[in-house]
Parts: structure tokens; C-alpha cells; sequence
């Protein structure tokens, strides 16, 4: 599991935005609490539980967790209290505007270099309120480094993580600017 607790400032290179998240070990897994703002400064705050085998247990999304997705331990996944079946199997959710949620299979699957996974992620379309299946294929071309192809497009995303496997860089679209332990995080000066 992360170690302790990690924060992260990640800046869009695509366009205008960016996102400051906090990884942690709590409640037997760990939680991934994030707030992504847009060109437009609209900030979509979210949290993701995470069982202690890396997956997805529970997401709210929204400051008054709008969104609510549950993950049971058979792979069946609620929407606000409706069933989804369409991505039963699943293990993990990603979400598409943020790289946190590539963090959650990373560290799950624990490829050694060369290796590769074929897994079904349960995306979630804001604009719809929905989720759906999504096939990836993830593969490890280095100690610190993945790409993730999306086999219904063809578009591979490449990914560099640290040594807790956070992305560090999703190329072309994110890139930490700021990342430390929390214990280690410069604090404030007092007011």
C-alpha cells in the first residue's frame, strides 16, 4: 500500500487546469482524495475508497457528493443506488479527468518490465451520469514507466510513476509539479 500519505499538484498541459490531490493508507486500503478545477475554475472535488488488494470500493464525487458509485466485492457496481451491469467485473473506476485513477490498477496489477494486462475499468461519463465499460491494456516498458492502451481507440497514454507507482506524468496531458510525503510537505508560516 502508499506508505503514510502523499500529496500531489498536478498541471494540464493540454490546456488550462489542474488538479491537487492526497494519497492515503486508511480504513484497511486507502483513499484518494482529489480536486480537479478547469479552464473555466470550476473545481469537481471526489474520493476514492480503496479495499486493501488496491480495488475500488466506494467514489463520491462533487462537493455534495452528487455522484455516489459502490464497488461490492462480487464486482457489481451501484450508481446513486441503481445497478449497473454493464460493468460488472471491474475492479477499478476511472474517471478521465485526472491522473489518479491509473494510480489505483498500476498499483493493483504489479507488473514487473515487460509485462502487460488486459483489465475492464468502470468509466464514469460525468456529463451523463454514467458509467461504462472501458477495456485498457496496461503495460510496463520500464522500472518507472507504463503505457495504457485503450483498446477501443487505439490511444496509448504514457505514464511515468515514483516509487509509490503515483503518475508523475501522463504525457502530454499532466504533469506534477509538486509531490511530497506529508510528513515532509513544506507547512505554512503561521498568520
Amino acid at each position: 500500500m502508499i506508505a503514510g500519505a502523499h500529496a500531489v499538484l498536478w498541471v494540464r498541459q493540454d490546456g488550462p487546469g489542474n488538479e491537487a490531490c492526497r494519497f492515503a493508507d486508511a480504513e484497511g486500503g486507502y483513499l484518494i482524495d482529489g480536486s480537479s478545477t478547469d479552464a473555466d475554475l470550476n473545481i469537481l472535488r471526489y474520493r476514492i475508497r480503496a479495499r486493501s488488494d488496491g480495488t475500488t470500493r466506494r467514489v463520491r464525487i462533487g462537493a455534495k457528493s452528487r455522484i455516489f458509485v459502490r464497488r461490492a466485492p462480487d464486482d457489481t457496481w451501484m450508481l446513486n443506488g441503481t445497478s449497473v451491469p454493464a460493468v460488472t467485473g471491474a475492479k477499478d473506476i476511472d474517471f478521465g479527468f485526472t491522473p489518479a485513477t491509473f494510480t489505483l490498477t498500476i498499483r493493483r496489477l504489479k507488473l514487473s518490465v515487460g509485462d502487460e494486462a488486459e483489465v475492464l475499468v468502470a468509466r464514469l461519463d460525468l456529463e451523463k451520469e454514467r458509467l461504462k465499460p472501458l477495456h485498457l491494456v496496461f503495460r510496463r516498458t520500464a522500472n518507472n514507466e507504463y503505457e495504457c492502451l485503450e483498446t477501443e481507440t487505439g490511444t496509448t497514454s504514457h505514464l511515468s510513476v515514483d516509487a509509490q507507482g503515483i503518475v508523475r506524468i501522463h504525457k502530454g496531458h499532466w504533469i506534477a509539479k509538486a509531490r511530497c510525503a506529508l510528513k515532509a510537505c513544506p507547512r505554512p508560516a503561521s498568520y
